[in-house]
Order: structure tokens, then sequence, then C-alpha cells
């Protein structure tokens, strides 16, 4: 069983190896080393039986020296990097692997376990984006015939010397690849590549998950549109998930035979597990007559009082929050005092001054500027909070922490008091799962707003504003009531 390391198991591994004469950046090398002999002296059935000796190893790793260099110690020395090698992690001392998402880790897992619940052949395509978890799938997957998708030729090699029994492919060679495969997972970070070839090596009656970046899968390009083609012969599609993955927008696609219709819904991860949550269900060949890929149709049609919105022409999906307002993006600061806004600190009426961070960068650095006029967008605890930046003030945005800057005469006013209205919301709550937001800024922009000219926008600014201006006064009122009441109740009249 492949151990889930600490950064102190790290550090402990690290030392040992230093101690057996193996510098930090040739641990990854004899790991490579240790699990490629282990795989190819193992093979022989009397090592089986009897084991092998200590000088048959440093003899069969000399043999490998022109592929992953020479040992330099003893033979008794080299027993020692041989067993810690097999007992350690080997994507936790990878060079230039870089930590995973949760929710990404959540995805793999996901897979791994319908992969067990599947036939023999298992594909896992676009592997890099996953790398640390490669030794768990090796580990978990161990009873079927696993092979891996790798974009980079590096990789292939040493993924192959690590996991000798599972195959190793590149995009380009899935076009000759002959086996078909009882599960397929796909996880891509960056954009489309090898999805056409895994529609045609998925097994007639298996399974296949993937994960695309929403706007290179509904894109307009001609490539985005060959694969949703694709998808629509395939008739395998059965479930269409919109979800968010450091703070980006995904699709999720879920691929099955014999299923009768397609679900639409959001997805989370609470508590490190991926939920599925279905807005809306429709058979396949309802689907296929509409050819529609833009989630948001099917995620209002779910709610009966957007339909009626929507059908009526109250408002019209084409007139969007992204055609009037634009998200405020990162900008080098310069160095100095800067006030922090972090996503606690914001309410629907105010910004919190007790909760606002004052920090002092000794040099330039990257950040998300908030001037007068824009919107404050906060995401904290699955909870939105709306509220524009007043005049005077200026923030760089914290974690959870976004801005939407107006392109025109459209006030943060005008969209904040939509937002928090009843149809804003219902608008709102299809990025819902459960009782949490699921919230992407690219999914807030295309969210349908009404047509205002500037004598309506002008009106309605002006009361939003002097109605937040009240509300705010009112809160800091009761918070100051309750303060100075609970210490006359403690016995602390100036508490």
């Amino acid at each position: 069983m492949i151990p889930v390391m600490t950064m102190e198991d790290i550090h402990d591994a690290t030392e040992t190896f230093a101690r057996y004469g193996v510098p930090a950046d040739r641990i990854f090398s004899e790991i490579m080393r240790a699990r490629y002999l282990d795989y190819v002296l193992f093979l022989n059935p009397a090592n089986q039986q009897y084991g092998i000796s200590i000088e048959d190893l440093y003899d069969n790793m000399k043999e490998t020296a022109e592929k992953l260099g020479m040992y330099e110690g003893d033979a008794d020395t080299y027993v020692r990097v041989y067993t810690l090698a097999l007992r350690v992690d080997p994507m936790a001392f990878a060079p230039g692997v870089s930590p995973m998402e949760e929710e990404m880790k959540a995805l793999v897992a996901y897979g791994a376990e319908r992969a067990e619940k599947s036939g023999k052949t298992v594909l896992f395509s676009g592997v890099e984006s996953y790398l640390p978890y490669a030794a768990r799938l090796w580990d978990k997957l161990a009873d079927k015939r696993l092979a891996f998708v790798v974009e980079s030729a590096l990789w292939k090699k040493r993924l192959q010397l690590l996991f000798p029994r599972c195959r190793f492919l590149l995009p380009e060679e899935l076009s000759g690849d002959e086996v078909r495969y009882d599960y397929i997972f796909h996880g891509s970070l960056t954009g489309l590549g090898e999805e056409k070839q895994l529609l045609s090596l998925l097994a007639d009656k298996g399974h296949m998950d993937w994960v695309l970046p929403y706007e290179a899968f509904t894109g307009s390009d001609e490539r985005s549109a060959d694969v949703r083609n694709k998808i629509i012969q395939s008739g395998r599609l059965s479930g269409y998930y919109d979800m968010v993955m450091g703070q980006r927008e995904y699709a999720f696609l879920r691929f099955d035979d014999g299923k009768d219709s397609v679900s639409f819904g959001n997805m989370d991860f609470a508590e490190g597990t991926c939920h599925f949550y279905e807005k809306l269900a429709m058979p396949v060949s309802s689907f296929k007559e509409a050819e529609e890929w833009n989630y948001d149709v099917y995620a209002y049609n779910g709610s009966p009082a957007l339909t009626a919105i929507l059908s009526g022409n109250i408002l019209q999906m084409e007139h969007n929050l992204g055609q009037e307002f634009e998200e405020v993006k990162k900008e080098i600061l310069p160095a100095g005092r800067h006030m922090v806004l972090s996503a606690s600190a914001v309410t629907d009426s105010e910004i919190r001054r007790d909760e606002l961070k004052p920090v002092v960068w000794d040099e330039e650095k990257e950040g998300v500027p908030l001037k007068e006029g824009d919107l404050v967008v906060s995401f904290h605890h699955g909870e939105l909070h709306f509220l524009p930046v007043e005049k005077g003030e200026e923030y760089v945005a914290g974690e959870g922490v976004f801005g939407i800057r107006p392109k025109a005469f459209y006030t943060p006013w005008y969209l904040k008091l939509y937002l928090d209205g009843p149809v804003g919301r219902l608008f709102l709550d299809t990025m819902k799962a459960g009782e949490a937001y699921v919230f992407s800024l690219s999914r807030l922009l295309r969210l349908p707003i009404p047509s205002a000219d500037r004598e309506k926008m002008a009106d309605i600014t002006e009361a939003a504003r002097a109605s937040i201006s009240h509300l705010a006064e009112a809160e800091r009122n009761w918070r100051r009531v309750k303060r100075e009441s609970v210490g006359m109740m403690m016995g602390h009249p100036m508490m």
C-alpha cells in the first residue's frame, strides 16, 4: 500500500536517503530504479519463491546505470536504499510536480471508484493534471489492466519505470490503440485534446468521465464543435454537470451505456468527496434534437419560475451581466501599504472596518485592485454577498473576493439591487449545490439582467445607495447594542 506522506515524512525520508549516500536530487531516480528492478527481478518464478541475494540485486542495479546513473555506495547500503525506495510515495519526490487541487483529488478518487466497479481494462488520461495521485491509482487498481495517457514523452519514460506493469501512451498513439476500455477517466485542466479518440476507445458496455474547462468545451471553434458532435453521435452522454475548481469553471461529463436520459446539475466537493445535485433530466432523444451545450439553458429550465420569465421575454439570455460589466483583472500593484479586503468583511450592507487587513508590501506584487464604481463579490462559506466600493475607498481583493467593473453607464448599485432581489436570487440559486453556492465568476457574468436607460439607472442607483446606507447604520447600531448589553449582563458595562 502506497503511504500518504506528510511533510515530516518526506523530510525524514530525505534525511535517511542522504545517510545512504543519495542526495535529494537523486532520490526520484533511485525510486524509479527500485520499482523497475522489483518488477523485473520478480518476474522470475525462482526469485518469487526464494528471493534474491544482495549481490544479485547490486549487479542488476549496475545494469541500469546507463538509464538511471550509478549508485556509488556498496551492496549492503544499496539494499537499504532499495527497500526505502519501495516504501515511499514516488510522486512525493518527483521533480516539477505541482500540488493537486483538493477538488482534483476528489475527482480522481471518484474515477478510481468507478474504475473498481467496471471491467478489467481501465484508462486514465490527462495524467499531468493529477500526477501526485498516480501511485494511488496504481495501488488501488492493482487487479486492472491499467493504461495512462500522458502529454510528455519524458513523463512517459519516467512513469513506465515507476509502474512497469502499466501501459503508457502519448496522445498521438491513441489512434493505434486496439484495446477497448471498460472505464476511461479524462481530466484536462488546459483545453481540448484527445477526446475524440477516447470516445472510440470505450467498450460497448463501458463507462467514462471527463473533466474539461467550460470555455474550451463550449467554444465556437471547430475543435470544440467537432468534439460536441462526436458526443451527440455516440448517444452515451448520461450527465452534464457544472463544477468549479481553483476558481475556474469546468464541465463534468459522464458517459454510460443504455441510459435513456441525460442529467444536468451542479457538483461540489464537500468533505473532499464528489457530490452531484441534479437540476434537470431530459430524454436522450430530446437532448440530441436540441443540440444545446450552454449549461445555463438547462439550469434555468430546471426552474419553472425562470422558464416563465425567459419564455415571456421579460429577460433575455442574450443581455447578460457580462455585456455591461467585466471582471476586474489582476495587475502589478506597487510596494507600500494596502488594505486587503477579506471575504468575511463583506456583508450585504457594508464593509466591516473591524475586519479589514492592512498589509505592507516590500516589493511589487500581483493583485486585484478594487476602487470606487466596482462591485465587490464576496464568496465565503458557500454564501454570496454583493457590495459597491464607496467613494474614496480602495482595496486589494483577498481570498474569496472578486471585482466586477461597469463597462458603460450601468452602476454597481443597480446590479446589487438586482442580484439581491427576488429575480436575481432565482438565477443565482441555479448555482447552488444543496444549500451552498458553487461559485464561478464566469457563470455569474452569464446571468441575464434587465435592461435600463440612463434615467432609470440614475433613479435606482440613488434609491439603492440611500437604502443601503440606512441599513448599514442600523446594523452597526444593532451590533453596538448587543455588545454593550452583553457587557452589562456580564457585569462589565463598558465592554
